[in-house]
């Protein structure tokens, strides 16, 4: 029979005991996987849906944010603005000669003359008015009775102040020779003050193409008509409104005669809208002829000729221009007093 060592005996217990050892530690562990698997599982579980509210509330928009979802962009209404209508004053004959110039150098003030008509001119867009004298430096001293006419350059600055546009052909314009001319036209562009003598001016205000051609049948009592006509149709096209500024006339007559009134028609006829008529020094009406209108004389404006009532009363309009609705106009009657300062009249 084999008989074991002791030391085998030994050996076998502490095998067996290592055994248990392990069986037990291995049960241990599985055991604790056992426990933490739903620990891990419930954490992380926890940790994802917390993630997902947190993103969620990130995209939450109160009612008081400025932040602003992408919606659909409702525009604003597109009604156009409209226009706004052009005023225009629309007066005689301004002669800044003889009286004129003597009155204002003797007061030294050449506000004096528009003083008191000035402010219903600030009211207008523009004012239109014939000027019937150069305006030259060194302008000589003149008297009424007279009949060569210029004016003290120190008016420049009223004409401008008060938003003057000037129809310089008339039969006065050449008293001081070519170079008067010259000056004149000279000192009006250094002060951005528009006027016309021969060609077509055209000037865009307030969104409105409006064209100005002049005529003098005083100094020019033959002028061709026909190529009048046609001047005035071909400018239309490159227009809104045509004025024609044209001094004619017998003075003093009351109303105009008959040529005139046939020429006006043939005039808008071809394409004029306005007709400025001016020389007479008496106003002569207005009539409304088709969609224009022909104002024959406004008579005096600024003038020294106060021996009359014609000569010293006269009216002065203002125009009103709005794209696509008829003309209209309102006229003003005024006073020349001392000779030389229109005032409105009640």
């Amino acid at each position: 029979m084999l008989k074991l060592h002791p030391d085998s005996t030994k050996l076998n217990n502490s095998t067996a005991n290592a055994r248990s050892f392990i069986s037990s530690s291995i049960l241990n562990q599985m055991r604790a996987v056992r426990i933490l698997l739903p620990l891990l599982f419930i954490a992380t579980s926890i940790a994802f849906f917390s993630n997902i509210y947190t993103t969620t509330q990130q995209l939450v928009i109160s009612p008081s944010s400025d932040t602003t979802l992408d919606s659909p962009t409702i525009s604003p209404s597109t009604t156009p603005t409209p226009v706004p209508a052009l005023t225009i004053g629309l007066a005689g004959d301004l002669g800044l000669g003889r009286h004129i110039t003597s009155t204002a150098r003797s007061k030294n003030d050449f506000t004096w003359s528009f003083k008191e008509i000035s402010p219903w001119l600030m009211e207008n867009t523009f004012n239109l008015a014939n000027l019937e004298s150069p305006i030259i430096p060194l302008c000589p001293e003149g008297k009424t009775g007279t009949f060569t006419f210029c004016g003290d350059e120190r008016f420049i600055p009223e004409l401008a102040k008060n938003k003057f546009f000037l129809n310089l052909n008339n039969n006065h314009i050449l008293n001081y020779h070519p170079q008067g001319l010259i000056d004149t036209k000279n000192l009006l562009t250094r002060a951005s003050i528009p006027y016309f003598f021969d060609d077509l001016l055209i000037k865009e205000v307030n969104g409105v193409r409006l064209g100005f051609l002049g005529y003098d049948f005083i100094t020019y009592p033959s002028l061709d008509k026909q190529k009048i006509i046609d001047t005035i149709k071909t400018s239309k096209p490159k227009v809104d409104y045509l004025f024609i500024s044209i001094h004619w006339g017998n003075e003093y007559l009351p109303v105009a005669e008959k040529w005139r009134v046939d020429f006006a028609r043939q005039m808008v006829d071809a394409g004029a809208d306005i007709i400025h008529g001016h020389h007479p020094h008496v106003w002569q009406g207005v009539e409304k002829y088709k969609d224009s209108l022909i104002f024959y004389s406004f008579g005096n404006f600024v003038f020294d000729q106060s021996w009359s009532y014609e000569t010293s009363h006269s009216q002065i309009a203002r125009l009103k221009i709005q794209k696509g609705e008829p003309l209209t106009y309102e006229l003003f009657p005024i006073e020349i007093r001392s000779n030389s300062q229109p005032v409105l009249m009640p």
